[in-house]
């Protein structure tokens, strides 16, 4: 019987809450809005005596992402918070982090570019830097996710770097009640940490350099590091489950009312809790929809979707998400998803919705808007548009030939 208190956390807290838990030995951070709290947190713990770290105060993201990539091949522990403009002046150094082998976990409030709020332009930039990337819906996941990603990042088969990726201020700065583990219990489940080398004596100058002739073994190596993590996500996600009674789907995605439905919608992070809801209306009424969210964006769980549509045998998905991709005029998941289903001789229409750019609302009607377009193309097989969601409902609506 594990021991849990329950408490009203925002998603920063409970991340903040969950590195304390993790016993990180390091922290490094430079304040950026919406991440500040979290490193603010983790400040005051160690202040006050709550948590054995050292905390850098550094002087911006690039510099933060070398000291993280210095105490990591010491060997130990690591953790820092960034977000939006900070997450790509840091961008040199996620490369080198990737490349070193760092299992480094960094949390990411996601927000635009161009203004405070939610979509994921900022992590969707570093797609191709070799981080995993978890995508959560909640302050509950947000926490559970933190001590899962320090057991995948650190697995030998895996030993790659990974972000926990959260809505900005939608999840980042709204509470809600947590169920947070005891230490004795996250002790169980994430031991403390055993390097698979230590590269850097502090004691001595040293210096770490890329190997150019290795290159393409080592990207080969990384490439099989992201298979491996697949299953690891998997493990990792069950053993939690079985220690504190929650589980996210299969780690990698998640599904719901899909049995019998002829439509889904694929989400992520918090307009997941929406689009649940519509589909409960919607299967009031009689329409068989259903819904996957995607929680593994890095490594894309290809393979499990093909098994879903095999399973399942959907005439039409949508792909539901707040980011695009300039010059394609579709998302990242979109494209990812499309071209995993490619091959299949029974593959689903597919439709893509942008929405939720720069921190604008998802709401009920725009989802249930988004499911009456999917239904549709489930029933007619022509997929005649894309759709982006502007102020109104369907307001721009941009016509693709070929799609």
């Amino acid at each position: 019987m594990v021991k849990e208190k329950i408490d009203f956390l925002t998603g920063n807290d409970a991340i903040a809450y969950a590195v304390k838990l993790a016993r990180v030995k390091v922290i490094a951070a430079y304040p950026i809005t919406p991440q500040s709290p979290v490193t603010e947190k983790i400040s005051e713990y160690i202040a006050n005596g709550e948590m054995d770290a050292e905390f850098i105060e550094i002087e911006g993201e690039h510099s933060c992402l070398a000291a993280m990539r210095g105490a990591g091949a010491c060997g130990v522990r690591i953790f820092t918070a960034t977000c939006g403009p900070g997450l790509m002046y840091a961008h040199e150094n996620l490369e080198m982090v990737h490349r070193d082998r760092i299992p480094l976990v960094i949390a990411v409030p996601n927000r635009s570019y161009s203004s405070l709020f939610a979509d994921y332009t900022d992590s969707m930039c570093e797609a191709t830097t070799g981080f995993i990337q978890l995508f959560v819906e909640s302050p509950q996941e947000a926490l559970d996710t933190t001590l899962q990603a320090f057991r995948i990042a650190e697995d030998h088969r895996v030993l790659m770097p990974l972000m926990v990726l959260y809505d900005g201020y939608v999840t980042s700065h709204t509470g809600a009640t947590v169920r947070l583990p005891s230490q004795e219990d996250v002790d169980r489940f994430l031991p403390p940490f055993k390097p698979y080398a230590v590269r850097i004596d502090p004691s001595r100058s040293e210096f770490i350099q890329w190997d150019t002739p290795g290159v393409p073994l080592q990207e080969m190596e990384h490439e099989q590091a992201m298979t491996n993590a697949k299953e690891v996500i998997k493990e990792a996600n069950e053993e939690y489950a079985e220690i504190f009674g929650r589980r996210y789907g299969n780690g990698l995605i998640e599904t719901y009312r899909v049995e019998d439905a002829e439509a889904a919608l694929v989400t992520m992070a918090s307009m997941t809790g929406t689009a649940r809801h519509v589909v409960d209306i919607l299967r009031d009424k009689g329409e068989r929809v259903g819904l996957i969210k995607l929680r593994s964006f890095r490594p894309f769980p290809a393979e499990d979707f093909i098994e879903l549509q095999e399973k399942y045998g959907f005439k039409a998905l949508g792909v539901c998400e707040r980011d695009v991709t300039h010059g394609c005029n579709y998302g990242e998941v979109y494209g990812d998803l499309k071209a995993s289903l490619y091959d299949l001789a029974d593959r689903p229409k597919m439709i893509n919705f942008i929405l939720g750019l720069g921190g604008s609302d998802i709401r009920v009607q725009d989802l249930q808007f988004a499911y009456q377009k999917v239904l549709e193309a489930a029933r007619t097989g022509k997929v005649e548009k894309q759709t982006w969601f502007g102020h109104e409902i369907g307001a721009v609506e941009i016509r693709l030939a070929g799609f």
